[in-house]
């Protein structure tokens, strides 16, 4: 009988100790699920769960499977800080996302009180770094160049065209619209263009009519704008059909099938932009990661695409680089994380914690997309 016992304790106990071993790592991930950047999520999502597979197909981190728990804040600031507070509270060691500057900015000091990192890799507007590290916050990190660092990079390379002298502004009023205005136009007038209009719409505006009718008078040869997805194909349509030539450029995200077919009809002709990616960069790693893409979706990487995926493979490192899954620990990792992007850069991170990865000059020509320049940001 009690042979029996310690035979059956001892079961118990290996049961125990698989179950223990397979535990999952939880980790938030925060994004519009639904609302007027929604394509933006879901491409983010599509580049995590790649990742996702791959982590978990090679023995997971620290030998357990990781697992994402989904939250959707609309890009909007205060659903932002409701989704935050239920991650916290399900006692995630880290979250990734948040996507637009707006949710990102208005949640950091819960990051910070919480002592649990955030992880940023869409987001552009430039106080969030300045804001983070030694600007106050320890807990929030970006891997993606601010808007700031892309405006001095177009801004250089519209001024190496030797055409345009007069620039306009277009962005939606979000905090990530109007920190993109501000360093464009900052950017612009250092190299001496005249800006000669700012205009600010609503996310998810319907009709550009009015703007479009005061860039045709205002002698526009070059327009920037800073505009969810949808809110900048309606834009390039409307403006395209009112006969709009004046240039687009700004932060321009012209991948997918619907920006392709409005590069074929001529609304993009002659757009330049510096970006944080383009699955045309020719590297081995983005080439096999474009093809992996294509094959399980059916549709080409988006720059979304690209900053989910690489964002858990970074936070996945640094979490097997901290031995545990304690917060504290996984952000001293993150501080010292080194990681090679399929774009060519070694990422790490600043006293601001902020990355320095390469971006891309972008250009449409011909009515084709390519890439001009593939330039660092460090």
């Amino acid at each position: 009988m009690l042979r029996n016992l310690t035979i059956a304790g001892l079961v118990v106990c290996a049961a125990t100790f698989a179950a223990h071993a397979q535990e999952k790592i939880q980790i938030g991930a925060a994004m519009p699920i639904t609302g007027p950047v929604a394509h933006g999520a879901l491409q983010e999502k599509r580049g995590l769960e790649l990742a996702l597979e791959e982590i978990n197909a090679t023995g997971g981190v620290l030998g357990k499977p990781l697992e994402l728990l989904y939250e959707d804040n609309q890009c909007n600031p205060s659903l932002a800080v409701t989704v935050t507070n239920k991650l916290l509270e399900a006692g995630v060691p880290a979250v990734l996302g948040q996507q637009c500057s707006s949710a990102v900015l208005a949640t950091m000091t819960l990051f910070q009180r919480a002592e649990v990192p955030l992880i940023s890799s869409i987001a552009t507007n430039p106080k969030i770094s300045e804001l983070s590290g030694a600007g106050g916050n320890p807990w929030v990190f970006r891997l993606n160049p601010s808007d700031r660092e892309l405006a001095v990079a177009n801004v250089n390379y519209l001024a190496s065209l030797g055409n345009i002298q007069k620039i306009a502004v277009v962005a939606e009023s979000t905090d990530y619209g109007r920190g993109g205005a501000d360093a464009f136009a900052e950017a612009a007038k250092g190299k001496g263009f005249e800006v000669v209009s700012t205009d600010f719409h609503p996310l998810g505006a319907p009709d550009f009519t009015t703007i479009i009718a005061r860039l045709l008078n205002n002698g526009a040869q070059a327009v920037a704008v800073y505009q969810a997805h949808a809110d900048n194909a309606n834009f390039a349509r409307q403006a395209h059909s009112m006969g709009l030539k004046a240039i687009m450029t700004g932060k321009l995200s012209l991948d997918g099938d619907t920006f392709a077919e409005l590069i074929k009809q001529g609304a993009y002709d002659d757009a330049v932009t510096a970006f944080p990616y383009s699955p045309t960069v020719d590297t081995p790693e983005n080439k096999a990661f474009t093809a992996r893409v294509l094959e399980k979706y059916g549709e080409s990487a988006t720059y979304e695409t690209f900053a989910g995926y690489e964002s858990l493979h970074i936070l996945a490192k640094a979490i097997e680089k901290a031995g545990s899954t304690d917060p504290a620990a996984i952000r001293e990792a993150l501080a010292k994380t080194s990681y090679k992007s399929m774009i060519g850069a070694m990422v790490d991170f600043d006293d601001h914690n902020q990355a320095h990865n390469n971006a891309v000059i972008i250009t449409v020509k011909d009515r084709v997309l390519g890439v001009k320049d593939v330039f660092p940001t460090k």
